[in-house]
């Protein structure tokens, strides 16, 4: 009886484990849901209710941080970046200079760098094709002064009547041929480079022969030598640069603008130059010339701004940075801080009640320090969150997140 005893008494025992085994599980399930924190009722959520809509719930300490503001016109003022800069000699005030007559160098009076003054003397050259003009001059002038008194003799004869109309008339034709010949010689003189006062000097009775067959080649304007090509005892001729001399006073300064901003371009308006030579400087300048026509190869419209360089920190080839300061106009306008971004779209979050917003995707045009402007998506009078949006923001993605099952 007691071997029969023990063995049922071990089969009632392995049937109320498991039993127990479930419900001890049970109760720990029950426990833990038990032990989830409740949502409380003043968090900062988003409670979906249709598409594109969120709806904060009451009491949600986010209401009291947001600010609004009305899509309204505005006058903005935008800038376009170039999408390439470089600074260039201004080409009025360059100048690339050479003899004007074949001749040899026998003295250089200004080296690279150097700057000069307007009518400055850069180099003496030897040309006897110079010293062979001043002496046609010489001798027009001979023929002028022999002309002039065989003239006053003909006037004095004719008032005797010595000698007849005709006669006179004759030796006034000479003169006048004279003069013609002189002017035309003493202009050959100034297309040389030769000064009224240096012409003046030929009238002289006699000169040294080495200074009627010197020419001086001059500076056309005040400026610095940014080339030379000249040294002593060389034979030149007019096809040959010996100096350049650049006035950097001011500089072009060549921007390239994508295509799609041509229309926006005129002349007159300011540019923003910045260098990499001077980082915290910003030079300012003013268009002078748009280009006609579009560069095939960058599909890029060229315009080119004059610059003040009074103290010469901008100096050609420099590669630019360039904005171009727009006219001001007025454009149905929201605040910078109301756009934000998601993922390739903009979108904005217009107050549709006291805690109902709608996100709204935008089409933006032109931008400025603080406004962007709306071309689609908004209209005049909708009000919009300016500070706080980026928290809408936050809140309508997470409640977008897949949520996960149980585990």
């Amino acid at each position: 009886m007691n071997v029969h005893f023990v063995m049922r008494a071990s089969l009632v025992s392995l049937r109320i484990v498991p039993v127990l085994l479930i419900v001890t599980a049970q109760l720990s399930c029950q426990a833990k849901q038990e032990d989830v924190p409740k949502p409380s009722p003043t968090a900062a959520t988003v409670l979906p209710s249709e598409s594109g809509i969120l709806e904060l719930p009451e009491g949600s300490p986010t209401l009291a941080y947001l600010q609004t503001e009305r899509v309204a016109l505005r006058p903005i003022r935008t800038t376009l970046k170039a999408q390439a800069g470089k600074i260039l000699a201004n080409e009025n005030r360059l100048a690339h200079l050479s003899a004007r007559v074949p001749g040899r160098i026998v003295a250089v009076y200004a080296d690279l760098g150097d700057r000069v003054k307007e009518g400055g003397r850069l180099l003496l050259l030897d040309s006897p094709a110079f010293g062979e003009a001043q002496l046609e001059y010489r001798k027009a002038r001979n023929a002028l002064g022999v002309t002039e008194k065989s003239l006053e003799r003909a006037q004095a004869l004719l008032d005797r009547g010595a000698i007849g109309a005709g006669e006179h008339q004759r030796r006034e034709a000479d003169y006048e041929n004279a003069r013609a010949d002189v002017h035309e010689a003493e202009e050959k003189l100034h297309l040389l480079g030769m000064t009224e006062r240096e012409i003046q000097r030929l009238a002289a009775k006699t000169l040294p022969h080495a200074e009627v067959a010197q020419v001086s080649l001059r500076a056309p304007f005040r400026g610095e030598v940014i080339e030379r090509n000249a040294t002593i005892g060389e034979v030149v001729d007019p096809n040959k640069t010996l100096f350049t001399v650049a006035d950097l006073s001011t500089v072009w300064v060549r921007a390239d603008f994508p295509e799609q901003q041509a229309g926006r371009l005129k002349t007159g308006l300011t540019v923003e130059v910045r260098v990499a030579a001077h980082p915290d400087t910003t030079f300012q300048g003013v268009i002078t010339y748009v280009g006609a026509v579009i560069d095939p190869a960058t599909r890029t419209v060229m315009a080119r701004a004059e610059v003040s360089n009074p103290d010469g920190r901008l100096r050609p080839e420099m590669f630019a940075e360039v904005l171009l300061v727009t006219e001001e106009q007025s454009v149905l306008s929201i605040p910078r801080a109301a756009v934000q971004q998601i993922g390739n779209r903009q979108i904005a979050f217009v107050v549709q009640g006291p805690r109902r917003f709608e996100s709204r995707e935008l089409t933006i045009g032109q931008t400025s320090t603080e406004y962007v402007q709306i071309i689609t998506g908004l209209v005049a009078g909708d009000e919009v969150v300016t500070r706080g949006s980026y928290v809408l923001k936050s809140e309508m993605l997470r409640e977008q997140m897949p949520t996960g099952g149980p585990l």
